[in-house]
């Protein structure tokens, strides 16, 4: 299975970051009023980029460099 097909459940066993990734994670989600949907969408994304990095766990720095893809694209909606 891909990142991309993981169920909320799954990604939340296979993306768990470590613990200054998951307070960044919750402190983002709080200022940035994520949904669930969007929380798995950063989760997912940060999965990724472990993936890519060769890394078996999630840390912060994945989790930052996701949320800051999710900053770009509000930006993007609201020029458009």
């Amino acid at each position: 299975r891909t990142n991309a097909q993981a169920d909320g459940s799954l990604l939340e066993q296979i993306a768990v970051p470590d613990a200054q990734g998951m307070k960044l994670l919750r402190d983002a989600a709080d200022a940035m009023h994520l949904s669930a949907r969007g929380y798995h969408r950063v989760l997912r994304v940060a999965r990724t980029l472990a993936d890519l990095d060769t890394k078996e766990s999630v840390s912060r720095l994945h989790v930052a460099e996701a949320l800051s893809y999710r900053q770009r694209l509000g930006a993007f909606q609201i020029a458009a």
